[in-house]
């Protein structure tokens, strides 16, 4: 369900203009990032293909990091916002997980899993971690 904020603009108003953002808070556990993903391919509509499909595939690594990593289960809730910027996009995902510390992949290359904050690196313009009260790990994408 989304959470209503006076800055928050409904579906029908979007494209937005920078600054105007959209916010889902759901329930962890397995079913949290496809859940993200049915309202992202919604919210984020009016975004040129390339960048839709770099959020949805990123804000998914992120929420999947959050249930397996940060251990959030059905009790806990994940926020994600999408924010316009004046030249693309910037998506933060929070948990009330432990938080963490970015380090390199470990693992060999054709191990499955832990390629979530990698594809984060390669793909977002900016990236970055916030362990205050929840953790958050936002990232920005442009136009090419």
């Amino acid at each position: 369900m989304a959470i209503p904020s006076s800055s928050a603009l409904p579906f029908t108003q979007w494209p937005p203009g920078p600054g105007r953002f959209l916010r889902l808070s759901i329930a962890g556990g397995p079913r949290a990032p496809a859940r993200a993903r049915a309202w992202l391919q919604n919210a984020a509509a009016w975004l040129p293909d390339e960048l839709e499909a770099n959020l949805l595939l990123l804000t998914s690594e992120l929420i999947n990091n959050s249930v397996r990593h940060g251990r959030v289960d059905e009790s806990d809730v994940i926020d994600i916002e999408v924010r316009a910027t004046a030249d693309g996009v910037r998506a933060r995902v929070s948990d009330p997980g432990p938080g963490f510390v970015p380090r390199e992949r470990a693992g060999a290359i054709d191990d499955p899993g832990g390629w979530g904050l990698v594809l984060v690196d390669r793909l977002a313009e900016r990236w970055g971690v916030d362990n205050d009260e929840r953790t958050s790990v936002w990232f920005e994408l442009t136009r090419s």
